[in-house]
C-alpha cells in the first residue's frame, strides 16, 4: 500500500460498527474462523497474512450484520461498493479484501462438516458468493510494476557455461566455494528444466523421484514428485513432473552420489533434503536468492534483474515451442491454460522462426505436389 499502513489499520479506518451475533451463531462462526486459521497455519502460510484475511471476514460480518451462511452475492457486492466507492481504497487493496472473502468461502463451502451443520441447524446451503462477475480480476496490465522475464536460450546457455567456468576455477584454486557452486548448478538446472518454483525445488527430498517406465534410460529420475502452490486457503497441491531433458538424470545421480555427501557431514543423519546448506540444513529461500544473484554476476546477466522465478517463466516459454499448451500447463501445475499463457514470453525472433518454418513447410508441400503433377 502506498501509505504503508497495515491491512488491519485500514480496516479499522472503515469505521464499521461491531455487530453482536446470537450466541449460537457466534460460536459456529468462531469455530469456522479457528478451523480456517489452523488449516492455513498447517499449510505453512504466514500468520500475518492469515490474520489480515480474518480481519477482513470479521469486518464484512459487521458490515452485513448477519452470519456468513446468510450472506448473499448482493451482500458481497454492497460491501465491495462500500470499500471501493465510499472508502475509496486502492484497486489492489479492494482485491485483497475480495480475495479474503472468496478464500474463506472456498474453505467453509468445501468443508463437509460445516455444510451439514449449517444445513441441519439453519436450513440453508453454504455457497460461494464471489464470482468472476462481481470480483476484480486477479491482476490487470496497468498494475504490473515489473514484468517477470524469461531468459532466452542463449542466456540460459550463458548462465550454465559461466557456472561451469566458475566451478573449474574453484577446483583449480581449491576454493571452499567449489561444492556450493556444484550444488547451485544442479539447483538452477533442475529449476529450469522442470519448471519449478524455487520453493518447490528447495522442498525436494532425495526420495522425490521415481522411474518413468517409458524411459528406462533415465533410471530412478524419470518423474519428480512436487508439492506445489495451491489456491489460497486450499493447501499445497501435489503433481508429478515428467523429466523432459535427458541431461538431468545423470546430473542428479552425480550430485546425490558425489556432491550432496559433502553437505551431509554437518547434517542430521536422517536429513532427506535434496539441497543442503553448508551447515547441513535444508537450503533456505533467502540463501538461494543470494546464490542466484551470484550466478547472475558470474554470467554477466545481473543487469536484467532476473530472479529464480524467471527460470520457471523460461521453462514455460521454451517448452511451449516443442509441447502442446496443455502438456506445458500440466507439467507446470497450472489449473488454467490462461495462466500458462501469461508465463510465455515469445520474442519476435522466435515468432519469426516459427512462422518461417510453417510457411516453408507449406511451400515444400505445394512445390512437391506441383512436381508430382508435372510428371
Amino acid at each position: 500500500m502506498k501509505n504503508k499502513k497495515s491491512i488491519a489499520l485500514f480496516l479499522n479506518e472503515l469505521e464499521i460498527p461491531q455487530v453482536k451475533l446470537p450466541e449460537a451463531d457466534y460460536a459456529v462462526f468462531e469455530n469456522m474462523i479457528a478451523k480456517w486459521k489452523t488449516r492455513r497455519l498447517g499449510n505453512g502460510q504466514q500468520i500475518s497474512s492469515i490474520e489480515a484475511d480474518i480481519f477482513v471476514v470479521r469486518n464484512m460480518l459487521n458490515y452485513v450484520g448477519k452470519a456468513p451462511w446468510h450472506w448473499s452475492e448482493e451482500d458481497f457486492e454492497s460491501f465491495c461498493e462500500f470499500i471501493g466507492v465510499k472508502k475509496a481504497l486502492s484497486l489492489a487493496t479492494q482485491r485483497k479484501y475480495q480475495c479474503a472473502i472468496r478464500v474463506f468461502f472456498d474453505y467453509i463451502v468445501g468443508n463437509i462438516r460445516f455444510k451439514n451443520e449449517i444445513r441441519q441447524n439453519y436450513g440453508v446451503e453454504l455457497k460461494q458468493i464471489c464470482n468472476a462477475e462481481n470480483s476484480i480480476p486477479h491482476i490487470v496490465e496497468r498494475e504490473l510494476k515489473k514484468e517477470r522475464l524469461a531468459l532466452t536460450h542463449n542466456q540460459i546457455a550463458t548462465l550454465f557455461d559461466a557456472m561451469d567456468l566458475a566451478i573449474i576455477e574453484a577446483v583449480k584454486f581449491h576454493s571452499k566455494n567449489t561444492k556450493p557452486l556444484q550444488r547451485d548448478k544442479l539447483l538452477w538446472y533442475l529449476t529450469y528444466t522442470a519448471g519449478l518454483r524455487i520453493s518447490e525445488a528447495l522442498s525436494l527430498n532425495v526420495t522425490s523421484f521415481e522411474p518413468n517406465p517409458n524411459f528406462p534410460i533415465f533410471g530412478d529420475f524419470g518423474f519428480i514428485q512436487v508439492w506445489g502452490k495451491g489456491s489460497k486457503g486450499s493447501g499445497k497441491k501435489f503433481r508429478y513432473v515428467p523429466v523432459t531433458h535427458p541431461n538431468l538424470p545423470p546430473l542428479l545421480e552425480w550430485y546425490i552420489k558425489t556432491i550432496r555427501p559433502y553437505f551431509l557431514m554437518k547434517a542430521d543423519p536422517n536429513e532427506s533434503a535434496l539441497f543442503l546448506s553448508e551447515r547441513g540444513s535444508r537450503l533456505k529461500k533467502s540463501t538461494a536468492n543470494a546464490r542466484f544473484h551470484l550466478a547472475m554476476q558470474y554470467s554477466g546477466l545481473e543487469e536484467f534483474n532476473f530472479t529464480p522465478h524467471c527460470l520457471r517463466h523460461s521453462s514455460v516459454t521454451h517448452e511451449s515451442l516443442r509441447l502442446s499448451v496443455d502438456s506445458v500447463r500440466r507439467k507446470h501445475g497450472h489449473t488454467f491454460a490462461s495462466t500458462t499463457q501469461t508465463y510465455m514470453h515469445i520474442s519476435d525472433e522466435m515468432m519469426n522462426k516459427e512462422i518461417n518454418h510453417v510457411i516453408n513447410s507449406q511451400l515444400d508441400r505445394i512445390l512437391g505436389a506441383t512436381k508430382e503433377d508435372k510428371k
